[in-house]
């Protein structure tokens, strides 16, 4: 019997959800969608969809030597080490989905998909990065996605992927591997969707089958398919032979052999299969994140079973669901005492963040925001970390939107431990919402699920445009939200109001006081040393490179001001404040801070949100908001950050125990 051709290297990667970088105390499980892995001297390298631990689209590995405990590879220098980067000469915008590696001739090649087309880059090394001569598709004259290749027993290669057309069907082409191009003549479609396990109800969609992964056997070629929608909870596995790699390809009725009915949890599908260290035939692939919550998908490794069936001449495959492999992140061996912004990645806009007193992990929210990964739009996801730089996705606040307003997006939240439970206010608005208001939610744990307990008020029953941005304050028993976001109109500005005793009503709308001018937005205030001070944004926060978003602060005696800036200048007139971040030749449009965290030694952190305007992206020209960190300095009782500006190199990290 011939040994198993496995000539593609896989990867898995983080999905934007991205990859968690652990502390010393505690363990992760990976979060890479449509996994892969590839052998070489003796370690496993890892990679697949959605970016790196910092959310950086593109491509990011992770090494081990058992399948169970993985970690960036020696040398690292943060937690998410990235073979390739979105606008480093490789081709794709957004949606950098499904690679393969393979090695040919000492050049090692990367093939992906991005912007809905399959990619081929390439690298002398295995740890990249990959790169394009052309920066162009394998074949950009239709869609194209989930690139496979395979090179046959005759050396000649074939590009195995997914081709759109009255839903997503598999095809097969040979491919010139020296030009990076198929051979058009040679395309034949795979087949059709035929089976009743590979179109459920459970989620209504056009046919999908996807996935493709192919080894060859004696002389049986094996094709084995993901099918149904990856949203659908019964997305599973089959497999078909064929006596050529083109086919005829004939499905196996032992299909699906990887399916929650089997392995016990939904949407398992979309992997690789590769031989292990031990000879072992194995299969990665990804789940959902739990009955409820589709992703972050999470990471499984199953061992495949495979017998030589003499009645229909090839061998049939099966997995043992009491054998699956939960694989989990182990500390950088770098050790944790240095980042480089940004933090996470592709984007965390107006975050809020808090430190789960019980556990001692951080948690991170964000304004609802699609992250280009298949997965939609995120209703305010949610991020956890032990160390407030490496983070992993913790899910997202809310399961569907508050009823309470017709349409727009779920903005800037503000997530507060509150009597022993977690309360999150946010803002219910679009860009130029003549109505915009506040909202709360509150859950028994930081990563939720947030039930809804409605508005609080909107614009027009508060008499203050656009009223967004909400920031919860307790002193003394008395709870308070402040508000405002910056326009023209002469009543508005950032104000604050009493709250109900329990957090979740305001019982006197014109018991407002103003804070601030219209100029501001995104309020925060931090109580040191007998001082209140405010922090706010100016500024454009979203014209990608063109962004003038920057923070400046005033500090007051009383929690209701006047609120006074460095030169004694009330900020509740325009044109007012200190400055502490403004952008620079690398981040523009820093701001929106959550409030300040203080670590071990003292030092108080400002998290933040920022944008990369050396990316090269489009349509912005930059990257999107992303999360950033930078220590204050308090020198006279004022903040400082370094250079004003956010920090383009190494720094030293918070310290926590």
């Amino acid at each position: 019997m011939k040994a198993i051709v496995l000539y593609p290297i896989v990867l898995i990667t983080v999905l934007l959800t991205a990859s968690a970088q652990l502390s010393a105390q505690s363990t992760r499980e990976l979060f890479f969608a449509d996994p892969t892995i590839y052998i070489e001297n003796g370690q496993y390298y890892l990679t697949g969809t959605g970016g790196s631990g910092k959310g950086a689209s593109g491509f990011s590995v992770l090494v081990s030597t058992d399948l169970k405990n993985w970690a960036p590879p020696a040398g690292a220098k943060d937690s998410a080490y990235m073979i390739l980067t979105q606008g480093d000469q490789a081709f794709g915008t957004e949606g950098f989905w499904a690679p393969q590696l393979f090695n040919a001739n000492d050049t090692y090649y990367l093939t992906y998909t991005a912007n809905e087309q399959t990619v081929l880059a390439q690298s002398t090394s295995l740890l990249g990065p990959y790169k394009q001569t052309e920066i162009a598709p394998i074949d950009g004259t239709e869609k194209n996605i989930d690139s496979y290749i395979f090179k046959d027993d005759d050396g000649r290669y074939y590009l195995y992927h997914v081709r759109f057309g009255n839903g997503n069907y598999l095809w097969v082409a040979e491919f010139d591997l020296e030009k990076g191009k198929i051979k058009p003549e040679t395309l034949r479609k795979c087949f059709d969707q035929t089976e009743p396990w590979e179109a459920t109800p459970a989620y209504e969609s056009s046919p999908i089958m996807e996935g493709p992964t192919v080894i060859k056997l004696t002389d049986k070629y094996y094709l084995f398919y993901s099918a149904n929608h990856f949203r659908n909870i019964d997305y599973a596995v089959g497999y078909a032979v064929a006596d050529s790699p083109y086919g005829p390809w004939v499905k196996q009725k032992d299909s699906p052999i990887l399916h929650r009915s089997i392995v016990g949890e939904n949407g398992s599908g979309h992997g690789d299969l590769f031989e292990g260290l031990d000879g072992q035939l194995y299969y990665v692939y990804h789940v959902h994140f739990d009955g409820q919550q589709i992703g972050p998908r999470r990471t499984r490794i199953v061992p495949i079973t495979r017998r030589w069936d003499a009645e229909t001449g090839h061998y049939t495959f099966s997995v043992d669901s009491n054998e699956v492999i939960k694989p989990v992140l182990q500390p950088a061996a770098r050790g944790e005492s240095t980042y480089v912004n940004p933090v996470f990645e592709p984007i965390l806009a107006d975050p809020s963040v808090i430190r789960d007193l019980q556990s001692g992990q951080f948690y991170a929210y964000g304004t609802q925001d699609n992250w280009g990964d298949g997965q939609g739009s995120r209703l305010m996801p949610i991020l956890r970390s032990s160390n407030l730089v490496d983070w992993e996705v913790a899910g997202q606040a809310f399961t569907a939107k508050p009823t309470w307003k017709e349409d727009g997006g779920l903005w800037a939240p503000d997530v507060n431990e509150v009597d022993g439970r977690y309360y999150l206010y946010y803002a219910y608005s679009t860009w130029g919402d003549s109505n915009p208001g506040i909202g709360v939610a509150v859950a028994d744990k930081p990563a939720g699920p947030f039930t809804d307990h409605g508005k609080l008020f909107t614009s027009e029953e508060v008499d203050v445009p656009n009223s967004i941005d909400p920031f919860f304050f307790e002193e003394n028993g008395d709870k308070y939200v402040f508000w405002g976001s910056f326009s023209d109109a002469s009543t508005q500005g950032t104000y604050g109001v009493p709250l109900a005793d329990d957090g979740l009503s305001v019982p006197d709308l014109s018991a407002k006081f103003k804070v601030a001018a219209g100029d501001f937005e995104a309020v925060m205030i931090h109580q040191r040393d007998g001082y209140y001070y405010f922090f706010g944004s100016k500024g454009s926060c979203c014209d990608g490179a063109n962004s003038q978003y920057h923070v400046l602060v005033a500090r007051a005696k009383h929690l209701k001001g006047p609120y006074l800036d460095r030169n004694g200048n009330d900020i509740a007139e325009r044109g007012n404040g200190t400055l502490l971040i403004q952008g620079n030749d690398v981040f523009v449009g820093p701001g929106h801070n959550a409030r300040l965290i203080t670590d071990d030694k003292g030092t108080d952190w400002l998290i933040y949100h920022g944008i990369d305007k050396t990316r090269g992206k489009v349509p912005s020209g930059a990257s999107r908001r992303m999360l950033m960190l930078d220590p204050i300095t308090w020198r006279a009782g004022w903040p400082e950050i370094k250079g004003g500006t956010p920090s383009t190199t190494q720094q030293a990290a918070p310290v926590f125990q």
